[in-house]
């Protein structure tokens, strides 16, 4: 029986065209690919300044090119100006020399959150309990309070851009790519945001407010209450039916979440609570709950 070793593996590599072991900015070894997106590749990594592991985003396109360059570069932008807990954190931004084209693309360093996004979870669990619910959005409705006092809107909340740390239970947003200044008039003849969570506003290309955000996070809160989204239909019959009422709340939810997810969801962006009377309802909600479903 031949015992010799056999050849080494090739380090593990993914469609971006990087691979294992090769080092971003002389400090960030990268391990493995854990994800990706339309726009980027992420990769897990070692930082080897401080031995943690943290999370490296690489764009799929050269620096400048659209989309996906002015995507890192807005996205950069936008987690340098929050800082909250609530949100995913970056550590270093910067660009790479591609190994196949020797051009430079953008790249993020950002936290690792460990564990999985609520997206894999509510396909797992089904539905959260109101107590869990109410967790999630005090933490969300934290991290957009946060976004929006940095003078930005997200435009893409949705259960895939948010990160549950299994150890804790606390939730990060992520995934700023299409987030936009509130400075700048932001409607447009481009509708961006994902189907399932676009906002009236959105659907009408109509000049934005943090209010899309709130718009957004009511769908996705009253999903885990629900266990399905609440315009999972047809992508005309989708976007036509938000523009004229509300989602269809069920009378069986208790009385806090009807009239706080009503609000939320309201046809009218003016009408609807910002993110920090959203923070306040919710933890009320919570007090008023059960003491065995607050446990």
């Amino acid at each position: 029986m031949d015992t010799k070793p056999g050849p080494a593996a090739p380090p593990a590599s993914d469609a971006s065209g990087f691979s294992a072991h090769v080092l971003v900015d002389g400090r960030f070894c990268l391990d493995e690919p854990i994800g990706h997106g339309t726009a980027a590749y992420v990769w897990r990594a070692t930082d080897l300044a401080s031995l943690e592991k943290v999370a490296v985003k690489i764009f799929s396109a050269p620096l400048g090119h659209v989309p996906e360059g002015h995507e890192a570069l807005r996205e950069a932008a936008v987690l340098r100006a929050v800082a909250n807990p609530r949100v995913v954190r970056m550590i270093s931004t910067g660009t790479i020399s591609h190994p196949l084209s020797d051009m430079q693309t953008p790249y993020l360093v950002l936290e690792l959150v460990p564990g999985t996004n609520l997206q894999r979870t509510l396909a797992t669990t089904g539905v959260l309990t109101s107590a869990a619910t109410a967790r999630l959005g005090l933490d969300l409705a934290s991290g957009l309070g946060g976004v929006h006092a940095a003078g930005y809107i997200h435009r893409d909340v949705k259960p895939s851009n948010i990160l549950l740390d299994p150890k804790t239970g606390a939730a990060k947003i992520t995934d700023f790519g299409i987030a936009v200044s509130t400075l700048v008039h932001n409607g447009g003849a481009q509708s961006y945001g994902s189907l399932p969570y676009l906002s009236p506003e959105q659907v009408r290309r109509a000049p934005l407010t943090s209010a899309t955000d709130i718009y957004s996070l009511g769908l996705v809160l009253l999903e885990c209450l629900i266990g399905a989204r609440a315009f999972d239909l047809p992508q005309t019959e989708s976007l036509t039916v938000r523009t004229v009422h509300g989602p269809d709340i069920p009378s069986a939810l208790p009385a806090g979440w009807r009239s706080l997810l009503s609000a939320m969801t309201s046809l009218s962006p003016q009408d609807r609570p910002t993110a920090e009377q959203c923070l306040r309802e919710v933890a009320s909600l919570r007090h008023r709950l059960p003491d065995s479903a607050a446990a």
